[in-house]
């Protein structure tokens, strides 16, 4: 996990614990901005736009497991539990959507975009674009084409119920994640290009103040030597997000004839994409979640009384869903 606002907090305090120094953020956010200013300057034309989708089998699941009392059990990215297993898929969206520009015949760029976590396996300390990165990479190389990748509103959605961290499942997730990309690649269909409408909305969220996430508390905390790094980063964190939560968050969606990108801040769970396509059932709508996370979980209020993993680490307090998805319908139909 990284927040350079959250690094510079813990800069402040004794005995900070290990983490990513400020330049490990700015160095490559600047060799970013430089291969944009690049890219600016050999922009290709394109006067085609093409739609497609494709079933992606054996891959997503949902991670909160039902087992009894109205509780979940967690069934995250891999999963070794034979019972939480042997359990349904759940609430996932299947379908992997890809949108093409082209200039004529020839495509020149396709976006993909997918709901689940995109990780495999844990604790390895090497960073890695895992099983999503090798089906985008692998599909690219083929086709001579930029491949473009988006995770969806994963915050509940992982790859458990299919993976059990072996190089086997990897292997597998890897494999039938890019047939869905390639079928879907195969299966577009062109329609005349049409004028770009860009439109964003602000979201305010409130910070949580329970006991757990009360800025006092995570102040101790983060300050607390003798707790674990991974805790005082987390606190970290929460305080960064408190400290700038009156400012707004920005949702932005784009219009391109009958295609609408939607892009959402935070680790939405996978029912705020299925909203968002329920809002324009007849347009292709392409979801993204993972924008600005300093919200981290955007939860269904149910979420905070069955318990589960993301209400621990959401820093929104109850109330947030109707919230998000107003301001979801605000973006998509005003």
């Amino acid at each position: 996990m990284a927040d350079s606002d959250a690094v510079r907090l813990l800069e402040g305090v004794e005995q900070p614990p290990l983490v990513p120094s400020i330049a490990s953020f700015e160095e490559p956010a600047a060799a970013i901005a430089a291969a944009v200013r690049e890219a600016a300057g050999r922009l290709q034309p394109y006067d085609r736009i093409g739609t497609s989708q494709a079933r992606v089998e054996r891959v997503a699941s949902n991670r909160r497991v039902p087992i009894s009392d109205g509780k979940v059990g967690f069934r995250a990215s891999s999963c070794r539990e034979p019972e939480l297993i042997a359990k349904p898929e759940g609430l996932i969206d299947p379908f992997l959507k890809t949108v093409t520009f082209a200039l004529g015949e020839t495509p020149i760029a396709r976006l993909h975009y997918y709901a689940t976590h995109p990780q495999s396996f844990y604790g390895d300390p090497r960073a890695s674009y895992d099983f999503v990165g090798m089906a985008r990479e692998r599909l690219e190389k083929e086709e001579g084409v930029a491949q473009i990748y988006f995770t969806g509103c994963s915050g509940d959605i992982a790859c458990g119920k299919y993976n059990d961290a072996s190089k086997e499942a990897r292997q597998g997730l890897y494999e039938r994640l890019y047939a869905a990309m390639n079928a879907s690649a195969a299966a577009t269909k062109y329609a005349p290009a049409e004028d770009a409408a860009w439109r964003s909305a602000p979201l305010r969220l409130a910070v949580r103040d329970d006991a757990q996430y009360s800025v006092q508390g995570s102040d101790a905390a983060m300050r607390d030597s003798a707790r674990t790094p991974l805790e005082r980063l987390c606190a970290s964190m929460f305080l960064a997000w408190a400290q700038r939560v009156e400012r707004p968050i920005d949702l932005t969606m784009m219009r391109l004839g009958n295609i609408a990108f939607v892009h959402l801040p935070g680790e939405p769970m996978i029912e705020f994409q299925l909203f968002a396509q329920e809002l324009l059932p007849e347009a292709f709508v392409a979801v993204a979640g993972y924008g600005d996370c300093g919200p981290a979980y955007i939860c269904p209020d149910r979420v905070y009384q069955e318990g589960g993993y993301e209400a621990t680490a959401s820093h929104s307090a109850p109330g947030a869903e109707a919230l998000f998805r107003d301001t979801i319908k605000t973006l998509m139909t005003t």
